[in-house]
């Protein structure tokens, strides 16, 4: 989505030249690019000729395509002379002024279908003599990160006959104590300084290929594991908001790798064990492979049968991607934790079928408590076991991502608490769910990388496909000191949770003015904290202003005598859903009749096998309300909101009871569901009436009833006229 746009300042003009019978020149087309730290300025002028005798009553029409995340700043238009005024606008109201200018003069508008790389079109309607407008935009771009370098990749042209830019790229905003090491206008390499400078660069870009800006710095302090670098801008106040400076931080981490360790050839298992670590001995990063290495395998309901399945073979895949010699354990965790093994096993055949066998998709339980899997995985850290010889432990978490929100971050991390942070245990979490699932929450991927950061490893939302390519990338990615987490600049703004090796970020954040010209970063990595200052460039505030702003404009419009513009930011089509299952709640007879059928007759099984001791036991009668927290067909938890019975033994059973029931599973829905089940218990012989006190209790009360009839005739003796006495008798 474009961001905001701030004013227009323009100072050159094109004039609309008549036709004649020397040949045109080629329209201009012009890019200059400044990288600014993390970000690149660019700004773009080129010549659309408008008024074509091929469609002389239409309008003209250009799409253009703009890097991955510019936004813009800032539009402007020449002809005959004269600029333009843009202004923005909601797009109906600027469509319907160039609506009205185009019926007008009699101009309808250009049947062209739209590119789909398109994020910007441009309207222009000639409304005197044929000639030539000068379009002059700028935006801001984020530098992506590749092979450890920031690199800004500039689209290819649309359009049919594309005109070749003439390119100029400035280094000389970079922050004044960067130095370059590296770089490239597309795809040549530049000529670097003795003092880390690159001089002004000019250059042609090709006329339909997409090409880049790459440049990379000098190595900074070793214990941060990446390049930093920042752009600052300060803006002033309006009205009643203070002074501020808008701030761009980026950041990107070396691959480290071998590009053939990104790309491995298909093996058999026997051909590739434990190669995923062999081009990490004698790097940079001295890590070893796991001494021991302990797996939690999640088999809640939430997982489901096919869930199960893809998680046994990726268990599998990385045991075979790791040494041959690698010891191993297995845990499987529900509600209660269970593991496979006496001891550690070396990862063997006999014993991979084994875990196969553990992991049984038939064998799914309710229940999610992976605080009490990590107690138990925190007493396996700390044993010294039988395993010998340097290297961390490994601690991989293999599920499905539906981590109950009343298991935080220190509910977890306290589970590991006995384990020394960075010492002495590494963790690998990697999340799965089958192709046409909803997608992990992003709240329960958060929760575990604070974790993960604090012992060093690796997070990874994954895909089936390619399970052992999964396997011997993360395993790669952790051989290399494993993800940079919980990166926070000034006053713990948070930037990232997570950062992978080979991939970075760019983050525009608002700070109160007066920060300093460094910017602190701070990052968890390899179990520790690191930090790294930067200092960063100082560019004008409409450059970076649009990096936090939220709303942009959609439209652009305004007309001269000779032309009139309309421009329109082409937002992303929505993607068709891929099923068309009707998101609600749970359909509640479905839910009831499970209930029915599986929980009530263990519900009546906790009360019919009830200690009998007394009277009060045996007519024993009350009321339960049970509320039953269901999530992907899996009961969370089951919580005895209101009891009567003052039994505690029957109401643990009853609560016990439901998780042994298996629920339907709404399909392609995450959100939870709260059931409640109100339960009544009582014997099945009748409650006996209880005789009456004597035989005069009836006329007691007719006598107490509603009086008929005057009662000191009836305490003189006299008797009530019948017509009372009926009345009475018939109540």
């Amino acid at each position: 989505m474009l961001a905001p746009i701030c004013a227009i300042s323009f100072a050159l003009a094109t004039g609309l030249p008549q036709r004649g019978t020397s040949p045109e020149p080629e329209p201009a087309h012009r890019v200059s690019i400044r990288i600014a730290g993390p970000v690149a300025l660019v700004e773009v002028e080129r010549e659309v000729f408008i008024g074509a005798e091929r469609a002389p009553a239409h309008d003209t029409v250009v799409d253009l395509d703009l890097p991955e995340g510019a936004t813009l700043v800032d539009w402007g238009a020449h002809g005959a002379g004269r600029m333009v005024a843009l202004a923005a606008t909601a797009e109906a109201v600027a469509r319907a002024h160039y609506a009205r200018v185009l019926s007008s003069h009699q101009l309808a508008p250009a049947q062209v279908s739209l590119d789909e790389a398109a994020r910007i079109r441009v309207h222009l309607a000639p409304l005197a003599t044929p000639g030539r407008v000068l379009l002059r935009y700028r935006y801001t771009a984020p530098a992506a990160c590749a092979d450890g370098r920031f690199v800004l990749h500039l689209p290819a042209s649309l359009e049919e006959n594309p005109t070749a830019a003439q390119v100029t790229v400035r280094f000389d905003d970079l922050p004044a104590q960067a130095r370059l090491s590296e770089a490239s206008v597309a795809g040549v390499p530049v000529r670097i300084q003795p003092n880390g400078r690159a001089p002004v660069v000019h250059a042609t870009a090709p006329l339909r290929a997409a090409w880049e800006v790459g440049y990379a710095l000098r190595e900074q302090a070793t214990a941060w594991p990446g390049q930093l670098l920042a752009a600052r801008a300060s803006r002033r106040p309006t009205g009643r908001s203070r002074a501020a400076e808008v701030l761009a931080v980026g950041l990107c981490r070396p691959q480290g790798l071998p590009s053939r360790v990104g790309s491995p050839p298909a093996l058999p298992a026997a051909d590739h064990r434990g190669r995923a670590w062999e081009p990490f001995q004698g790097s940079h990063i001295s890590e070893q492979p796991p001494r021991e290495v302990m797996l939690l395998i999640d088999r809640s309901r939430s997982v489901g049968t096919g869930g199960m399945s893809s998680q046994r073979a990726l268990a599998r895949a990385l045991l075979e991607a790791l040494p041959p010699a690698q010891r191993f354990n297995v845990m499987l965790y529900a509600r209660t934790a269970t593991q496979v093994f006496p001891i550690s096993r070396a990862a063997t055949g006999e014993a991979l079928d084994v875990l196969a066998a553990a992991a049984d998709p038939n064998l799914l339980e309710n229940g999610t408590d992976l605080v009490a899997a990590l107690r138990r995985a925190a007493d396996w850290a700390k044993g010294d076991g039988l395993s010998t010889g340097g290297g961390s432990r490994l601690l991989v978490i293999v599920s499905d991502g539906a981590l109950p929100e009343s298991q935080t971050t220190e509910m977890l991390a306290g589970a590991l608490a006995p384990v020394v942070p960075g010492a002495e245990l590494r963790m690998l979490v990697l999340l799965m769910r089958p192709a046409a699932d909803d997608p992990v929450p992003a709240d329960a991927v958060q929760r575990l990388d604070r974790l993960v950061g604090r012992f060093g490893g690796v997070v990874r939302v994954l895909a089936a496909e390619d399970l052992r390519g999964v396997a011997r990338s993360s395993l790669a990615a952790l051989a290399q000191g494993g993800d940079l987490f919980n990166l926070r600049t000034q006053r713990r703004r948070e930037l990232a949770a997570a950062v992978a090796p080979g991939t970075g970020l760019v983050k525009g954040l608002t700070l109160p003015f007066g920060q300093g010209l460094r910017v602190q970063v701070a990052a968890e990595y390899a179990g520790t904290t690191v930090r790294a200052s930067a200092s960063a460039a100082t560019v004008a505030s409409n450059w970076l202003q649009p990096l936090v702003d939220a709303q942009p404009p959609k439209a652009w419009a305004g007309s001269l005598p000779e032309v009139a513009v309309f421009i329109e930011a082409v937002l992303p089509r929505p993607q068709p859903s891929a099923d068309s299952v009707v998101r609600g709640q749970m359909d509640p007879l479905v839910l009831r009749n499970a209930l029915a059928l599986a929980f009530l007759p263990r519900a009546r099984a906790c009360y019919v096998s009830r200690r009998v001791a007394n009277s009060a036991d045996l007519a024993l009668r009350g009321r339960l309300r049970l509320e039953l927290h269901l999530e992907r067909g899996e009961l969370e938890d089951a919580i005895i909101r209101r009891s009567s019975l003052d039994r505690p033994e029957i109401e643990r059973c009853v609560r016990e009871a439901a998780f042994d029931v298996e629920y339907p599973r709404p399909m392609f829905r995450d959100a939870p569901t709260v059931a409640a089940v109100n339960l009544v218990f009582r014997p099945r012989t009748p409650e006996e009436n209880r005789p009456d006190a004597s035989l005069f209790d009836r006329q007691i009360d007719l006598i107490l009833g509603p009086v008929t009839f005057d009662p000191q005739k009836l305490l003189e003796g006299e008797a009530p006229e019948s017509g009372a006495a009926e009345k009475d008798r018939g109540d």
